[in-house]
Formats: C-alpha cells, sequence, structure tokens
C-alpha cells in the first residue's frame, strides 16, 4: 500500500520552481525627468535547463496599453545566460514612466515573470551634510551611550539643531560654527571628540591682522629713511 502511494506521488504532475526571474529593486523606483533608467534582474534557471527568449513590456499603471520593448531569442538548447536582464531606458520622458514587465522563456516553454513600477519624481532629495559620532567599544556594559554635541562650546538640543534621534549625528548644513564637539558619558566614564573647521578663529584673524600691520609700519619706515637719505 505505502509502495502504490509513493508511486501515485512521483507520478502525480508538479509545478515548475526551477526557472525564476527577480529584480533586484524591489516593488518601486522613482526616476527624474531626463535622468537614465536601469532596470536589473537576474535568472535562476538549473544547470540541465536553458533559457530560450526574454521579453520587456511596459503599460501604464491602470493597465491601459501594452507595449513591447524588447524580445530576446535564441535557438533551443542555446542559452541565454543573463543576457537580457538588464534593460535600460536614456533620458526618461512621461511616456516612459509605468509598469515594466520582465517574462522569461525555459526550452520546455515554462514561464516567469516578474513586474517593477517606476514612477516620476517631481522634487530632487534634499542633500544634507552630518558629522557622525561614534565609540569604539568591545567591553559589557549596563547602560547605552549618551551623545551630546555642542558647537563653540554652546551645548545643542534637538529644539536648536537637526541631531538623530540616537543622538549619533549632527546635521551641520547651514551651521557656522568652528568647533565641533562631540561628548559620549555612560557608566564606562566620559569620552571626547572635537571636529575643528578651517575657518580662521578670532585669534588667528587678530594675530594675521598684527603681522600684516607690522609689515605694512616696516615698509613706511624704509621708505622714509630712504627719501631722507636722498633729500640730503
Amino acid at each position: 500500500m505505502l509502495l502504490q502511494t509513493l508511486s501515485l506521488f512521483v507520478l502525480m504532475p508538479h509545478p515548475h520552481q526551477c526557472l525564476s526571474v527577480h529584480f533586484q529593486n524591489k516593488g518601486l523606483l522613482y526616476v527624474a525627468l531626463g535622468r537614465d533608467l536601469v532596470l536589473r534582474t537576474q535568472f535562476q534557471i538549473t544547470p540541465t535547463e536553458k533559457i530560450v527568449m526574454v521579453i520587456w513590456d511596459r503599460q501604464t499603471e491602470k493597465g491601459q496599453g501594452q507595449v513591447r520593448l524588447a524580445d530576446h531569442q535564441d535557438a533551443p538548447g542555446n542559452p541565454l545566460d543573463q543576457k537580457g536582464a538588464l534593460f535600460r531606458v536614456e533620458n526618461i520622458r512621461s511616456s516612459n514612466f509605468g509598469v515594466y514587465t520582465i517574462t522569461v522563456t525555459d526550452q520546455k516553454g515554462n514561464e516567469q515573470s516578474a513586474n517593477i513600477v517606476v514612477r516620476e519624481i517631481v522634487a530632487a532629495p534634499v542633500a544634507s551634510l552630518s558629522l557622525q559620532c561614534e565609540v569604539a567599544n568591545d567591553r559589557a556594559q549596563w547602560d547605552s551611550p549618551v551623545f551630546s554635541w555642542l558647537v563653540d562650546g554652546v551645548e545643542l538640543s534637538n529644539q536648536t539643531a537637526n541631531i538623530s534621534a540616537d543622538g549619533k549625528r549632527l546635521d551641520v548644513s547651514g551651521m557656522k560654527g568652528h568647533n565641533y564637539t562631540c561628548v559620549v558619558n555612560s557608566s564606562l566614564g566620559t569620552s571626547v571628540t572635537h571636529y575643528v573647521t578651517d575657518s580662521p578663529t578670532p585669534s588667528q584673524s587678530n594675530q594675521s591682522c598684527k603681522t600684516l600691520c607690522g609689515v605694512l609700519f616696516g615698509i613706511v619706515i624704509l621708505l622714509l629713511i630712504t627719501c631722507g637719505s636722498l633729500y640730503w
């Protein structure tokens, strides 16, 4: 009885699981008008089988109209490997947005598809410059480090500066400080680190002024001596 059951199980048709295709990005991509769009996929198939066809299509998100974009075919038994796995659109326009679908077919006629939505991004992301404060520690402790930030000796808060939730990162965009200080407190002790910009401090500015004034004064004295010698 057991042998008959196993025989029936072997003879039953099973879904094809050996062929697959997927996008490196999951589900959704944003691209700005005029930029290039690159869609990367990867095929998976058993060594004994071959991919003989790769098709790319695009349609609107509402499913209105489908456009055939590419059709890669090889003779049966000649593997495509990863040919057709990458699709590129240069200088993207409004008509290029929509749902992109890739369909792969093996030599037995089995098909697998994957799709991704490509939408237009209206505003470019805002860039920011941040300082990161890290603590190298390999010793166990009961508490978590607490981070504090000072700029030119004045302590910052979430109300006066853009500090990350964990306190490790300070957004310095628009700040005009010279000496940025990070203080880390925990049960292991206190650690302090500084980041100093290249802008001159007031003392450096005053010293530069004093040096310049001294040079100018020396030149004036030299000119007076020279003129006096010529006059006499």
